[in-house]
């Protein structure tokens, strides 16, 4: 009984007289009924009565105690007969209220079992993704790998990538570039820094002749420790010490792609270089430089990801703009085989716009499989301890990695609730498959009309995603519309540029008649 109830008995009792002895053991009978404070008040006035009968007849306390009997027993009587004392309904609120009280312990004990078992389940790695992207890139030829041209090119004695160096040269001819109209020391600038890295252009140049960059997606994939030594491990891999064997150290997400900016930049380096061979009217050179740029944007494509096919378009636009100036402004300085080849090279500038949603869709496959479970057909449902990990692992900010007692407590307790509230591993999986396959659809266009069409039906595909509730996916799941456009962009770009080359080439033909 509550605290308030028994110090009521036990106020009511140490007025009556008794021994403390029988007070003691009506106190002790009255506590096993469990009944209300007014009733066990009752009970307790009608054994004090009782008792002091017995007293007054001449019995000792401990007599009275014997002869009374079995004291559980008792109270199981009087607890019955006070409750049949009740009212119907006061009766039911009794037995609702028991058997509530039973099935909310009872859900209480499925819930901590529930949260018990799916806290201490860990999400199974059965897709290798970083082995599915590394199947697809190419083998080099037997004329070998470009990366190694890249590195004789860019390394300083010791085999490391000269950023500093690269980043400073490229973007101080790039600003000279820029001012050149208005200011006549600009050029001088920019062919002064392009003379100081003529050699690194040379070699450069010889990457259009090795089509295979030869790089994996981390320092596992690489056939040498050459391109480790270039890059630095810390640069291929966002795993720090002691976290490689985690559930996201051979995580897609884990991986850097620093190929990327140094193919960028020289890319970058040789359409400038093709720039001023335009303004000196070097066919040859503008030509060779330009395949090699061109090249350079196969080797960032040779990634299927979105991030390497954005930047392969953002070179590729460049190559084109350069070409387009050059044939519009200096036409005269190519031969008519250098024509032929520029319009092959112009048409050589292809999307793979589709390839790298594949490559977003692999991604994200990766990291279902490393929030959810996985019951072996494909189903599974969401672990918070997995998803909270996920969202550590891949933040920016080392304090967030730091565990507190209090989000332990939350994924213990969240993983039933989550595995109800938010979808199921094949429902989220059946949902990206679907956007995926409709931006897919859309970089297949192949003419605008169907294009428009097509990005209508990915937007509204994209809209049921951004609006399906309990999309803890939402923030991760890329908009592709931009990207897409880039894609078609580049097509445009493409015919343009070769319509160009082919008017050039049909102008010549006609005067030469």
């Amino acid at each position: 009984m509550s605290g308030r109830t028994r110090s009521a008995v036990r106020a009511q009792l140490e007025s009556t007289g008794l021994p403390d002895a029988l007070r003691d053991f009506i106190a002790s009978l009255v506590a096993r009924t469990r009944l209300r404070r007014a009733e066990q008040l009752d009970i307790a006035a009608e054994l004090t009565s009782h008792f002091s009968e017995g007293l007054a007849a001449g019995r000792t306390a401990d007599a009275l105690i014997t002869a009374y009997g079995d004291g559980r027993k008792s109270a199981r009587e009087l607890r019955a007969g006070a409750i049949a004392k009740r009212s119907a309904f006061d009766r039911a609120a009794d037995m609702f209220v028991k058997w509530g009280s039973i099935g909310v312990a009872a859900v209480l004990a499925v819930y901590l079992g529930s949260a018990t078992v799916l806290y201490l389940r860990e999400p199974v790695i059965s897709l290798d993704a970083r082995a599915a992207v590394n199947a697809q890139l190419p083998e080099p030829g037997p004329e070998g790998r470009a990366l190694d041209l890249y590195i004789a090119a860019l390394a300083d004695e010791s085999g490391r990538y000269r950023e500093e160096w690269a980043i400073n040269s490229v973007d101080a001819i790039e600003e000279a570039l820029l001012r050149v109209d208005e200011d006549p020391t600009a050029e001088a600038t920019a062919r002064a820094v392009l003379a100081e890295m003529r050699g690194t252009i040379e070699l450069l140049r010889a990457v259009r002749t090795r089509p295979v960059l030869g790089l994996g997606v981390n320092a596992n994939g690489l056939t040498d420790d050459a391109a480790v030594r270039f890059f630095g491990l810390e640069s291929l891999i966002m795993v720090e010490p002691g976290r490689a064997d985690g559930p996201f150290g051979s995580s897609l997400f884990m991986d850097k792609l620093p190929q990327i900016a140094v193919l960028l930049r020289s890319a970058k380096l040789l359409c400038f270089d093709a720039s001023i061979a335009a303004k000196d009217g070097r066919g040859d050179d503008f030509v060779a430089s330009i395949e090699a740029a061109s090249m350079s944007a196969r080797h960032v494509g040779e990634f299927p990801f979105l991030v390497t096919e954005l930047v392969k378009i953002r070179v590729q636009r460049v190559v084109l703009d350069e070409v387009r100036r050059a044939v519009e402004q200096t036409p005269a300085m190519f031969t008519d085989a250098h024509l032929v080849r520029l319009g092959e090279l112009v048409r050589a500038q292809t999307s793979g716009i589709a390839i790298g949603v594949e490559g977003e869709r692999l991604m994200m496959r990766d990291f279902i499989q490393r929030c959810f479970s996985d019951d072996g057909n494909g189903d599974g449902v969401l672990l918070p301890r997995a998803w909270t990990r996920a969202l550590v692992e891949l933040s920016d900010f080392p304090a967030a990695r730091e565990k507190s007692t209090t989000l332990a407590a939350v994924e213990f307790l969240a993983g039933p609730a989550a595995a109800t509230a938010f979808p199921s591993r094949r429902e989220i999986t059946d949902r990206l498959d679907a956007y995926y396959e409709s931006a897919i659809a859309v970089a297949n266009a192949t003419t605008r009309e169907e294009f428009d069409a097509r990005m209508g039906a990915y937007r509204e595909r994209m809209g049921d995603i951004r609006a399906a509730p309990s999309n803890l996916l939402d923030a991760l799941v890329p908009a592709l519309d931009k990207a897409l456009e880039n894609g078609w962009k580049l097509r445009e770009a493409v015919a343009d540029t070769a319509d160009l080359i082919a008017r050039e080439r049909a102008k010549r033909a006609g005067s030469s008649r």
